[in-house]
């Protein structure tokens, strides 16, 4: 082998690439403080949510005669309630929850003007930190159980509303997230209306040309009469069924009809998405 053509000439070797290695150090970086921050920011939440104050409040009308009765809620259950007493009775529990809530945020605001009594509950429109301030307001309502109302109206936003064993000619109970019951002893109309519950209501009798108007957007709806009641039922479901125990026809299809008696009272069930009941007592 001739060693003299070998070349001498020697390898040349490039330098480290400072730029890729800074790079990479400013990428884990930026990982690193975006740990960080989401970390603190669950540690902040977990923190406000767990700070909580409640107490209790009570308000009672002038005594009767009463006429009408109108309760506003934003969130928390609502229930009326009859009980032995002659007078009306308004009470329930506040809650504040959040870093930097106050219950003097909530306000409850009444009023009775001949008979016709209003009661709210006021929240305020700030989330404040985060949005982890919440607020709730459980409203219990007693009514004297031989009391006959002219009107009784009830609106929640997040929460449910529950009326037991009512006497009244207008019934209006709506919600957006959360369930509606009510079981009227004697109901002249009655409106119920959730779109984010189910709707259930239970009537003792159903009055002559009586209105009864149940819906529910995205959940399902209960409703119980005397099968011996004189109406008109009229029943509408886009995404579910209808099932009626009293009817005599076929409830397969998605809008029925069929009248009992002399259909001198209306009723009127609407769901989109959900599954309606009929029962017969």
């Amino acid at each position: 082998m001739d060693l003299s053509r070998q070349s001498t000439t020697p390898t040349s070797v490039n330098p480290p690439d400072r730029g890729k290695g800074k790079l990479n150090r400013w990428t884990l970086s930026i990982v690193i403080i975006g740990i960080l921050i989401v970390g603190i920011l669950f540690s902040l939440i977990y923190y406000s949510t767990a700070q909580a104050s409640s107490k209790t409040f009570s308000f009672s009308p002038p005594t009767g005669p009463y006429n009408s009765l109108t309760i506003s809620d934003v969130d928390g259950l609502v229930t009326m309630i009859p009980w032995s007493q002659s007078v009306i009775l308004i009470n329930g529990t506040l809650t504040a929850k959040g870093l930097g809530s106050s219950l003097s945020s909530i306000i409850l605001s009444n009023s009775t003007n001949n008979g016709n009594i209003v009661f709210q509950a006021i929240f305020p429109v700030s989330a404040g930190l985060l949005f982890s301030q919440t607020f709730t307001a459980f409203i219990n309502v007693y009514v004297p159980s031989t009391l006959r109302l002219n009107s009784v109206q009830i609106t929640n936003v997040n929460g449910g509303v529950q009326v037991n064993s009512i006497n009244a000619t207008v019934v209006v109970l709506t919600t957006v997230n959360g369930n509606v019951y009510v079981d009227c002893s004697y109901c002249a109309s009655a409106t119920l209306l959730s779109t984010n519950g189910n709707v259930t209501g239970t009537f003792a009798s159903l009055a002559n040309t009586g209105s009864y108007n149940l819906t529910a957007t995205n959940d399902n709806i209960n409703f119980t009469a005397p099968a011996s009641s004189s109406f008109k039922l009229s029943a509408n479901v886009l995404n579910g069924y209808i099932v009626c125990s009293m009817c005599s026809g076929s409830t397969s299809q998605k809008s029925f009809t069929e009248i009992f008696g002399t259909g001198s009272a209306s009723v009127n069930l609407d769901s989109v998405n959900g599954q309606i009941m009929v029962t017969g007592t």
